[in-house]
């Protein structure tokens, strides 16, 4: 595995690839890499140059303390890439909000301002600014993103099929331990917590049965709060909501998830699931 730290030397070897006909996967991760980001690294097609990077993009935290404390563990990150059959590492040694180039005039799509996007000032502004970088950088021909950061993917799609169409993007199913699904910031819950989170993959399963069974979601999503927050869980939203739009579903199941936002420890965490 070739491990990398900066842009000058990752073109370099990129164009190198290049010229002797090698297809490329992406799989972006800010580290302290788990199950899910392993099976990132396994959808990435057999025969492509697998490309992964490990930065914390301090331009999509709007809070200083969740960028301070987000668990960093290189060491273990680099056994894991080797393991996972990565060939080339992208490290970026230091801030690199300063090689970003990017348009001077923004606009998000709509669905940027919803759900994550009411509450987390600038994150998806950031996320854009990070990803359309090692897009404009590397040129993959696929890159591996996870569901569960749903409303993220979306805005990678769209940033794939308006700057660059001949990338595609792979979707990869969330990833559960205990049906928790996996996420880096996990790591800062303990035991007790990590226990009562649980909860949260049960009531989603409830609410969409019972929707299933023709009840209304606004009648069920009362109930569902209160079995969530008696476990000292602040729930930020619990929504139903179109897949492609995000748009308020209405009522309406057909391509349509249940998304919510919590916080346990003052740890904020993030889960969906398909209706």
């Amino acid at each position: 595995m070739l491990i990398i730290d900066n842009k000058k030397s990752l073109s370099k070897i990129i164009k190198k690839h290049r010229s002797e006909g090698n297809k490329i996967s992406l799989i972006p991760t800010m580290g302290n890499l788990h199950q899910g980001h392993q099976e990132l690294f396994a959808s990435a097609p057999d025969g492509t140059i697998k490309i992964s990077s490990i930065y914390v993009n301090p331009l999509q935290f709007n809070n200083s303390d969740d960028y301070d404390y987000y668990p960093r563990t290189l060491h273990d990150d680099l056994d894991v890439c080797k393991k996972n059959h990565i060939d080339i590492l992208y490290v970026p040694d230091g801030d690199i909000s300063h090689e970003i180039e990017i348009e001077n005039s923004i606009d998000l799509p709509k669905f940027t301002r919803y759900l994550c996007g009411q509450t987390r000032e600038d994150h998806f502004l950031g996320v854009y600014k990070i990803v359309k970088h090692l897009f404009k950088t590397i040129q993959p021909d696929f890159a591996c993103f996870g569901k569960k950061d749903y409303q993220q993917l979306l805005l990678i799609k769209y940033i794939a099929k308006t700057y660059f169409s001949n990338l595609e993007i792979i979707e990869v199913d969330t990833v559960r331990s205990n049906n928790i699904a996996l996420s880096s910031r996990l790591k800062r819950l303990n035991n007790e917590s990590l226990e009562k989170i649980k909860i949260i993959y049960d009531v989603l399963l409830n609410m969409r049965n019972q929707m299933f069974d023709g009840n209304d979601f606004a009648d069920i999503k009362k109930d569902a709060l209160l079995e969530i927050e008696c476990h000292d869980i602040r729930v930020e939203y619990l929504e139903h909501r179109e897949n492609d739009t995000l748009e308020l579903a209405n009522g309406q199941l057909i391509n349509s998830s249940l998304f919510i936002a919590y916080t346990a420890e003052n740890i904020r965490l993030i889960d969906n699931i398909q209706i």
